[in-house]
């Protein structure tokens, strides 16, 4: 059935029910409306129907956003033949559409579930999950290119809790004719950036002879207007060659918005990262970032040439390269204090020197050496730190040279290169702490002057240092009365003092001492308890008597 009223033509559907009155009319050559069609395209579970989405419209055909708080309702119908379905989840998708129909800028994305829940925007309003209604107010960006845009529904998907899907594209859509005409506040300047660099691990050099390899970067990105929407980053190398990563901002499903490895919250001030692929084979040499192109959600493009920066040495190790890989020593000594280790190797093939070596190390402190020396015996060194005490394994995972005139060689997993086999470990721990001698300051005490501490001197010798402490004071019947615990600084040898707490209120009588000494390594030392489980103090019991007075 049709007719008119006010020269608005009104079309009512009846092969599929609708909680909404679909309007067409023709608004400066645009057709707004629907016309409920044939079913989207849908997959189910095998044998049963799917979701469909049946109709679709928005209702209002203009719409002035230069205030930034406009929107249009958007109302869309959806059936699911799935019987055992319980929860719908989607999005629609509108976009700016150019009169030659090129989509421009970034989507606007609505998110909508059946039952109302975070962090869907829209909810069925009518109708059951076999048939449902949905509506929404859709915001409309404040900023355009232009100051008159049109906009369009460009994708609408949605899945059940029961794996049926449907995705209607931009070409299945037109049956709908859910578009609008927005005036808009015009932006015309495209997005900024700053603090343009590789990411902090980021290899300096990439082994490329056998597979390609990917170079990463980050850059914090501004547009104050639109918003940042997508970008490309184009490495140059030698001989003319380049290479390309795209970036784009995309929301997550807690509403969020994600940019690489960032996650934010606004479109206006974003961090970003990027991955450029070299492929197998790509020229060696210098890479460097030479051009930056960003495009905000309202299509405006800003693009920076003429760079070089953050380069990274691509190599097959064709010109240079290096043999007679060692480290020394195989066995470290960090237990006292940080341990100094030496990688040497014999490069060849190089020209005007060695101008910068590098090594990359897993657990230890590696170097980047300019202009190392080489020995008479064609070898270059380069140095190494291991912290103290809990490295116990240091691996060389990555080296890297540049010869005078800019050519590399590259080894090891941190470059992608030839796997090298340098590996040092800490020398173990053997040998528990040993007590030469053990004395008390105090072995004599009047009731009267307690509490008060007295002073145990130990000489010690231990390999790696003793770092920490346990004693206790014993009553004559073996009975614990007081104690003390904790960490020291480390001693290898000589005089280590403990203090012994003599608490108020002892009666009168003898108290033993008994004390464990623990190593850096968790190797320990008792003596003196009276549980007979420990060794003896050297010169006998550390003896403090309780008298009268």
């Amino acid at each position: 059935m049709s007719g008119s009223r006010g020269g608005i033509f009104v079309l009512r559907v009846k092969k599929r029910p609708w909680g909404f009155r679909l309007f067409a009319a023709a608004v400066g050559g645009l057709l707004i409306g629907t016309l409920a069609a044939g079913p989207a395209q849908a997959e189910g579970q095998a044998g049963q129907a799917g979701p469909e989405l049946t109709a679709l419209a928005v209702e209002q055909s203009t719409v002035d956003a230069t205030s930034g708080d406009a929107t249009v309702t958007v109302n869309w119908h959806i059936t699911d033949g799935n019987a055992a379905a319980t929860e719908m989840f989607g999005d629609i998708a509108f976009q700016q559409v150019d009169t030659d129909g090129r989509l421009i800028g970034a989507p606007q994305t609505l998110t909508f579930s059946f039952e109302p829940q975070w962090p869907y925007q829209a909810s069925a309003v009518a109708g059951t999950m076999a048939s449902a209604d949905y509506s929404h107010a859709f915001p409309v960006p404040r900023y355009a290119a232009q100051s008159t845009a049109r906009w369009a529904v460009v994708k609408v998907t949605a899945r059940d809790d029961r794996g049926g899907t449907f995705t209607v594209g931009r070409q299945d859509l037109g049956r709908f004719h859910a578009a609008f005409t927005a005036t808009h506040v015009v932006d015309s300047t495209g997005p900024t950036y700053d603090g343009l660099g590789a990411v902090l691990d980021q290899p300096e050099y990439l082994y490329n002879a056998d597979a390609s390899v990917t170079a990463r970067y980050r850059l914090s990105i501004t547009d104050a207007e639109s918003g940042f929407f997508r970008g490309q980053l184009v490495l140059s190398g030698p001989r003319g060659a380049t290479a390309s990563g795209s970036i784009r901002l995309t929301q997550n499903t807690d509403g969020t918005l994600r940019c690489g490895d960032y996650n934010g919250y606004d479109s206006h001030d974003v961090f970003c990262t990027v991955e450029v692929t070299l492929p197998a084979g790509a020229p060696a040499g210098t890479w460097s970032v030479s051009r930056v192109g960003l495009t905000d959600a309202s299509g405006n493009v800003s693009v920076v040439k003429g760079l070089s920066q953050d380069p990274v040495h691509v190599t097959q190790n064709s010109s240079v390269q290096a043999s007679d890989f060692a480290i020394t020593p195989a066995q470290y000594n960090n237990w006292d204090g940080t341990a100094p280790l030496t990688i040497t190797m014999k490069p060849s093939g190089f020209r005007n020197g060695i101008a910068s070596a590098t090594v990359l190390l897993d657990g230890c402190s590696g170097s980047v050496t300019e202009n190392p020396v080489i020995a008479p015996d064609g070898s270059i060194s380069l140095r190494a730190t291991v912290p103290p005490i809990y490295t116990k394994r240091c691996t060389v995972t990555g080296i890297g040279i540049t010869d005078g005139v800019g050519e590399s060689a590259a080894y090891g997993t941190a470059f992608h290169g030839p796997v090298l086999d340098l590996v040092a470990t800490q020398i173990p721990d053997t040998a528990a702490p040993v007590v030469n001698s053990a004395s008390l300051d105090v072995t004599s005490v009047p009731a009267s002057m307690l509490p008060r501490n007295a002073v145990l001197t130990l000489d010690v010798t231990s390999f790696v240092g003793v770092n920490r402490f346990s004693l206790t004071v014993y009553d004559a019947s073996g009975a614990s009365v007081n104690g003390m615990s904790g960490g020291i600084a480390s001693v290898t040898n000589g005089p280590l003092k403990l203090t012994v707490p003599l608490q108020q209120g002892l009666a009168k009588g003898d108290y033993t001492v008994g004390f464990t000494l623990t190593d850096a390594g968790g190797l320990h030392t008792q003596y003196g308890y009276p549980s007979g489980h420990s060794l003896p103090v050297p010169g006998g019991p550390l003896l403090i008597t309780v008298t009268d007075g």
